[in-house]
Parts: C-alpha cells; sequence; structure tokens
C-alpha cells in the first residue's frame, strides 16, 4: 500500500472541511429561506405625551403588558449590567458563544444532571421568541434561529428585542412595561438600584415578585451590584448609593390618564403603537388636580362635570385635555368627552359677532345700540336679566352681553354669512344644520364643542388669524382659506383670516374689561384676577356654564355642568365656570405682563359724539375718544338732534309745505328711534316729544313708516278658538306720530294713538295687516291663519 504524505493529507482534510463548511453555510441559507425568523410581536399600544411620557397604555392582543422599547430608552448603564450579568462577551460572538456551549455540555455530561446553561442573550431572544421544553434537539434549533437574528439583525436591535421579551412575572413582559408598572417610570430614567433590581427578576420570576419579595430581590440586586464594584464596572459613588437605595416598588395599574383623549387618539392612528401628542404632562397632571377639587366642591351644589382643554397660541397645540372630571364616575356619565360633546354656547359666539362688525364698518366700541323690546321676524329676544338699558354703547353691550344688540347685529350681518364664517373656522353642528338656524344662533341656539370654541378664541390671541387645533406633533395647523376672500390660500401654512388685526384688537379690548357683571364676586380684589381676555356663556335652561380667556400665551376653554343635560339654578358661566378659569390661568402663567395686548399700526382714534358714536356735528358737546378702522368704519354725522319748526307757542310742529312766512321759531329737538321712544313710553322715562303736526297741512312725509310688531309678515298663526282667540295689533312708529290708522284687508278697522295696543277676531285664512300713521306713511304685512 502506498503512503500518501502528510501534506497531501492535510490538503485532503482542508479541502473536505471547505466542502463541509460551505455545504452547511449553503444549508443554513437554504433552511433560513424555508424557515424565516419570525419576530413579529404584539405590543401594548401606548399614547404619550409630548416628551415621550406614556400617558395611557392598552394591553397587548395577546394580553401581555408588552411595551415596545425604543432605542434611545435603552441607556449604556442599562445595557452595560444586561451584558455583564447575562452574556460578557455578546460583541463578540455570532450568536453561540461555543467555549460556553462546550463548558456546559462537559458540565451537564458528568454530572448526569443540567448544571450551568450556555444561552447567550441572543439564544435567549431566540427562545423567547418562539418558547420550547428545554431538549438537546430545541437547543440545537435555538442555536439556528440565534443564527438567524445575528444574520438579520444589529446587536443593538438584538438588544431591543430582548428588553421587550424579558419576562418579569405575571403578564408583564419588556423592560419598559416593567419598570412603568413597577417604579412609574420610563427606562432612560431608571437608577442603577432599580436597573440591577429589575435585571435579577427575569432569572425567577415567579418567586421574586415585585411588593412581595422586596427583600429578597434587594439581597440579589446587592450581590450583583458588589460584583459590578469589583469589575469597575460603573463609579464606586454611584454603586455606594445604589446598595443604600431602598426598594418600594410594587406592581401599579398601567397608565390610564386623559382616558377620553387616549381614545380618541387612538380611533384616530389605527394600528399604531406609539402615539406621540402635543400633551404637557406636567401641566395635564396640575390641571386635573385643579379641576378635580374644583368639581368636587360643585357636586354640593349638583353640578357634576366639568372639561377643559388649553391650547399653545404660538404653536396651536393642545396642551391639556380633560374630558370629564372623573372618568370612574359612571352614575354621572364621566366617561363622555366634555371636549367633543355638542352643547349650547349660550354667549360664547357673541365676540365673533363683534368683531366681524367692527370689520364691516357698522360700529366701533363707542356705537350707541338702543337695547329695547324688538321683533324681528316673529322673534322676539330679551336679556339674561329680562331687563332692558336703552340706548348703550357696543362696548358695554358686549362686556355685559346683552342679547338684543347681539341679535341686531346679527340681523345686520345675515345668519348665513355668519354661520358660514363659524362653518369655515370647524363647527362642525352649525356647518351642518346652517340651513336651519336662525337669530337665536347668537344666543345659543346652536351646538358647539369646547375644541371648537377654544380654537376660535385662539384666533382672536392671534390678531383674527384662526388655526386649527394641533393633538400630535404631525398634524397641519392650517386651514389654507381666508374668509374675507373665501379662496384658497397659496400655501398651507397661511391661517384661516376671520377678521383684521384692527378689530381684533378692538375686540379683545372690550373682553379685557374688568368692570363688568360676569366677574366672580370671590375675584372681586384685582391683584388675583389673571391679566387675560374672557367671556362667558350660560345656556338656557342653565345647562351649560362657559368660560374661554386668553392671553399671549395660552387660551383656556371650560365648561361646566352635567353630561346627562340636567339644568342647576344657580349654574352660569360668570358664577360658575369662570372661577376654575381663572384659577387654571393663576396656575400655568401667572407672571404674565400687562403689555401682552399691543395695538396695530393700522389703528386709529378719533372724537365721537357721546350720544350715539358717531361723528361729532355742530350739536354735539359731549364728546369720547373712539378707536376706528380708517377708510372701513362709517363717517356718518351725529344725528341725535334735529332742526324743527316750531309755533311760537310750541304746540304745533311745520314743514316746508306748511311753514308760515312768520310767527315761528326753530328749535334742536331729540331725534330718537321708534323702537327707543315706544320703550321710553312703556318704561315712563321722559324724552323730548315732537309736538303734533300743523293739522292745516296736507303732505304726505317722507321718513320711517310705523313697524307692525305684534305679527310677522308670512307667518302662519294657529287659531284653536274663533271666538276667544284673537289677535294683537301693535306698532313702534316716528317721535312726531301722534295717531295710526289700522287696515283689515284693506279695510278700515280701528284708529288708536301709536303706543296703544289693539285686538281682534280673524275670520278669513289669509289677512292684510295695514298700519297708516298721522303722516300719511303706510306699512303692509300678510299673515295666514289655520283654524284647528
Amino acid at each position: 500500500m502506498k503512503i500518501l504524505p502528510g501534506k497531501y493529507i492535510w490538503k485532503k482534510w482542508l479541502r473536505k472541511a471547505g466542502i463541509g463548511f460551505w455545504g452547511a453555510f449553503l444549508l443554513f441559507l437554504l433552511c433560513d429561506r424555508i424557515f424565516p425568523l419570525n419576530t413579529d410581536l404584539y405590543y401594548a399600544p401606548v399614547v404619550e405625551a409630548r416628551d415621550g411620557t406614556v400617558l395611557h397604555a392598552y394591553i397587548a392582543r395577546d394580553n401581555q403588558w408588552r411595551i415596545k422599547t425604543r432605542l434611545d430608552e435603552i441607556t449604556p448603564e442599562l445595557k452595560k449590567a444586561l451584558i455583564f450579568k447575562e452574556d460578557k462577551h455578546f460583541y463578540h460572538h455570532l450568536g453561540i458563544n461555543p467555549l460556553a456551549v462546550g463548558r456546559a455540555f462537559l458540565n451537564n455530561f458528568s454530572r448526569h444532571r443540567r448544571t450551568s446553561g450556555a444561552s447567550t442573550i441572543t439564544m435567549q431572544v431566540a427562545r423567547m421568541l418562539d418558547p420550547k421544553p428545554r431538549t438537546y434537539f430545541n437547543k440545537c434549533l435555538e442555536m439556528f434561529r440565534a443564527t438567524q437574528l445575528e444574520l438579520h439583525y444589529s446587536k443593538d436591535e438584538i438588544l431591543q428585542l430582548y428588553f421587550n421579551l424579558v419576562p418579569y412575572g405575571s403578564n408583564i413582559q419588556g423592560v419598559k412595561a416593567a419598570s412603568l408598572l413597577y417604579f412609574n417610570k420610563t427606562p432612560d430614567q431608571l437608577s442603577l438600584a432599580e436597573i440591577t433590581a429589575l435585571s435579577i427578576i427575569p432569572n425567577r420570576p415567579n418567586s421574586r415578585v415585585m411588593g412581595r419579595d422586596n427583600d429578597k430581590i434587594v439581597a440579589a440586586r446587592n450581590r450583583w451590584l458588589e460584583r459590578f464594584q469589583k469589575a469597575g464596572l460603573f463609579p464606586a459613588s454611584v454603586i455606594n448609593d445604589a446598595l443604600h437605595e431602598p426598594l418600594t416598588a410594587y406592581r401599579h395599574n398601567a397608565p390610564g390618564g386623559v382616558p377620553q383623549f387616549a381614545y380618541r387618539t387612538r380611533l384616530n392612528h389605527p394600528g399604531s403603537l406609539e402615539m406621540r401628542t402635543t400633551i404637557d404632562g406636567k401641566m395635564q397632571q396640575k390641571a386635573e388636580t385643579i379641576v378635580s377639587n374644583y368639581v368636587a366642591q360643585l357636586k354640593l351644589k349638583n353640578v357634576n362635570n366639568a372639561a377643559v382643554l388649553i391650547i399653545d397660541n404660538q404653536t396651536h397645540e393642545a396642551l391639556t385635555y380633560i374630558g370629564s372630571s372623573d372618568f370612574t364616575d359612571r352614575f354621572h356619565f364621566g366617561q363622555v368627552d366634555g371636549v367633543r360633546a355638542v352643547r349650547s354656547p349660550g354667549s360664547t359666539l357673541k365676540p365673533l359677532l363683534y368683531g366681524l362688525s367692527f370689520d364691516r364698518g357698522r360700529i366701533t366700541p363707542k356705537t350707541v345700540i338702543a337695547d329695547v323690546p324688538i321683533n324681528l321676524k316673529g322673534y322676539s329676544p330679551e336679556n339674561y336679566d329680562r331687563m332692558f338699558r336703552g340706548n348703550v354703547t357696543v362696548e358695554y353691550a358686549l362686556s355685559n352681553s346683552l342679547n338684543i344688540p347681539a341679535v341686531k347685529l346679527l340681523d345686520a350681518e345675515g345668519v348665513g354669512n355668519f354661520a358660514g364664517v363659524l362653518s369655515q373656522a370647524g363647527f362642525a353642528s352649525i356647518k351642518k344644520n346652517k340651513d336651519k338656524i336662525g337669530l337665536s344662533l347668537i344666543l345659543g341656539g346652536c351646538g358647539v364643542r369646547l375644541e371648537e370654541l377654544t380654537a376660535l378664541f385662539s384666533a382672536f390671541a392671534n390678531g383674527g388669524n384662526y388655526y386649527s387645533t394641533r393633538y400630535n406633533p404631525s398634524d397641519t395647523s392650517s386651514s389654507g382659506k381666508s374668509v374675507r376672500n373665501t379662496g384658497i390660500n397659496d400655501s398651507l401654512n397661511k391661517p384661516l383670516i376671520i377678521m383684521t388685526p384692527v378689530a381684533d384688537y378692538m375686540l379683545t379690548r372690550i373682553l379685557c374689561e374688568l368692570h363688568r357683571p360676569d366677574l366672580p364676586n370671590a375675584w372681586d380684589e384685582a391683584r388675583g384676577i389673571p391679566k387675560i381676555a374672557w367671556k362667558t356663556g350660560t345656556s338656557y335652561g342653565r345647562k351649560d356654564a362657559w368660560s374661554i380667556g386668553f392671553n399671549k400665551r395660552y387660551t383656556i376653554g371650560v365648561w361646566v355642568g352635567n353630561f346627562s343635560a340636567a339644568g342647576v339654578p344657580d349654574l352660569s358661566g360668570a358664577s360658575t365656570a369662570t372661577p376654575l378659569l381663572f384659577e387654571l390661568f393663576n396656575a400655568i402663567d401667572r407672571e404674565v405682563g400687562n403689555d401682552w395686548l399691543q395695538p396695530p399700526k393700522d389703528l386709529a382714534f378719533r372724537l365721537v359724539c357721546a350720544e350715539t358714536g358717531k361723528v361729532p356735528n355742530d350739536f354735539c358737546h359731549n364728546q369720547v375718544m373712539d378707536y376706528y378702522i380708517p377708510g372701513v368704519s362709517s363717517n356718518e354725522l351725529c344725528d341725535h338732534m334735529k332742526a324743527t319748526w316750531l309755533s311760537a307757542d310750541e304746540k304745533y310742529s311745520y314743514c316746508t309745505s306748511c311753514l308760515p312766512p312768520s310767527g315761528y321759531k326753530t328749535k334742536l329737538m331729540q331725534n330718537i328711534s321708534p323702537e327707543l321712544a315706544a320703550y321710553n313710553d312703556v318704561a315712563h322715562i321722559a324724552y323730548q316729544k315732537l309736538p303734533p303736526h300743523n293739522p292745516a297741512c296736507t303732505r304726505t312725509f317722507q321718513g320711517q313708516a310705523p313697524v307692525i310688531t305684534s305679527l310677522t309678515n308670512g307667518m302662519t298663526y294657529l287659531i284653536t278658538d274663533k271666538e276667544q282667540q284673537k289677535l294683537q295689533l301693535s306698532c313702534t312708529a316716528a317721535n312726531d306720530v301722534h295717531k295710526v290708522y289700522w287696515y283689515i284687508n284693506d279695510h278700515f278697522f280701528s284708529a288708536s294713538e301709536a303706543d296703544k295696543k289693539m285686538f281682534f277676531s280673524a275670520t278669513a285664512p289669509i289677512l292684510k295687516i295695514s298700519c297708516t300713521d298721522d303722516k300719511g306713511r303706510n306699512t303692509n304685512i300678510e299673515i295666514k291663519v289655520r283654524f284647528i
């Protein structure tokens, strides 16, 4: 037999080894393709604050508390402690440590039992991904899976998988879930003592339970800390502090903050695991405490719910979202989201109407408007206190939240136009029902949400520019439209312009006024009042109390009431909602300066007559300073006085047609509207009346005809008893009118004094009602009557 040289034998073996290696490698790649590694995990969805703090967590689909740990949450201390304890050579092997495997095999074989393991961190990840009984075959399968992990993932990604899978007893998996449920912290906030305590639980998760076995955990923790010290893993001072740190941890409830907002966020982001929001965790917690304590006092008055939204006026982000004061209060429907609930706004829409009217040039702050009984198309509004004040300025009407001036302004603006602006500003219910609403809209005859109102008032803090509220950092914050131009802007960064900065400034100055009836009694000392602009509102039936306020930095919306819609006699925006608004502002932004409201460059000043708010005439001796918008505000001359020709004894007045050549005199007489004259008569308020006109004059006068106030043109009236039920005839007439004449279906009915009420029985289904004054001026209306 021929003996081959040793060199040839080695080459032969090397060739076979190479073939075997490449064959094994190709076999591994084939198996890797046929049996792919599945690393998909069910994670618990979490809603996070702006700084990453977990606000609310939902359990994973497999009923495990497994919250995904991000790479940036794995601190160097956490890595070093784990690698030192579990796998010192983690960064130097490909998933399997051959030396450790050999050592474990010899120890277990020689002692005929399992005495030591050889699992690397990667192998532990493979086992946790696909748990199987401990057999030699499964150990080989585990090694295969570990090699797959090393092939497809980086070392840091493998560590991330480990920290997301490691068990901590019960249904807690992963270091983030454990740190939240045991320490109320995220992993990057853990101390070394807490890191070490968590690192020893996975070895015995059932015998080392936080809150039950803390003494055992501390003893094991300190042993490992001493090993860390001997190895020089951490500074001695840090180790010493960790050794003396007590362990008081126990299992807490999973984070369940901002429940309504969390539910809303999850619905808007289906499938997302980490939903970062704009909520400021510290501000949220502070506001929740204030609201909870405040509502606890209100419960004594049968007021059980409140909702709050706080918006940053610079970023347009929601910083605080309180859907209800107590989510767990099922008896009072605490699960309702008060931020999104549709409620009656009371008077809170009035500021927008006044701002639009400033921009239209109809009014300025000193414009005088009559707060007297009116009838507009069958609608006869009343003030909150059911009283009337006669002539008042616009700024007084708004700061005192008078209803009748607001209804007059809405009638001038047009319900459709006003509803259109609100629709563009995101008022969904108004947009849906804008064809059904009427003049009662401005007094709360519509549905709004707290988030809609708060965003609107935030626009007042931004010079009249409206931005949609942002709830997560990726939201766009613009509507991209202009109310005045009603066109699409070129850039999505442009806001919705609801009013000019000048009109917004005039509006905000009025809303900053402190001498007003909606200032809470407990806040009558100015030093306790935050430097804000605000408006209150109370819905019909006292079911909703609102107070929305803003300064340069924040806008806060407050709603207080009952989700059951039960009214409370003492409920009002001033006494119930505003104290909470003030308390919130003082808690989050007490140091704001007085100079946050600066006049825009286009603002101008002028003297106006105090009697009308119009440009002074020669007879206007009582003048006041007023803001106005040049080129926009009305320049109409004051007409509160009128030159009148009177007989020498002042018993009769003359016109140009009957003015005698001599024997008369000219006198300035008070010139007031028919509605104000009618109110003065009813309220027994003295005013200067014109003498009767010359009875010998036959001229038909120009001017304002009588206004029929008791019946509305085009309306249908139901009559149930022809004999007993009658319709009223009444009107308002000019100051120079003393007598009016009534006609029904062109047949004379009766003559009466201008301020006298009369009644008649309806006899036909369609009636033409005519009223003619003693100057020949006539008004006609047509009504329908249905007999039932």
